[in-house]
């Protein structure tokens, strides 16, 4: 059995932000498919991912981790696209 994922540089959306164990979920724009987060190439990866807000975009590349299950490493970040704004601050 072959298993594949996005080998290059794709666009994401977060789905929920990280939580106290480091875990993300984003969902890739193309396919729609879900990605859980739980491993990064390092720290700065780690610490820009955990600024994102749910519905902000990023460029990821993922690579599987381990066998089974889920589970992906963040192995290198872009630029994003800021989160849509819900409203305007006013008077």
């Amino acid at each position: 059995m072959s298993v594949t994922g996005p080998n290059v540089r794709d666009s994401f959306t977060v789905v929920s932000e990280m939580n106290r164990h480091s875990a993300l979920t984003v969902r890739s724009t193309t396919t729609h498919a879900t990605y859980q987060l739980v491993d990064y190439a390092d720290e700065s990866t780690r610490e820009a991912l955990a600024g994102r807000s749910e519905g902000e975009s990023v460029r990821l590349r993922l690579s599987r981790v381990g066998r089974r299950g889920n589970v992906w490493r963040a192995d290198r970040t872009a630029a994003s696209t800021p989160a849509r704004s819900s409203g305007t601050a006013g008077s």
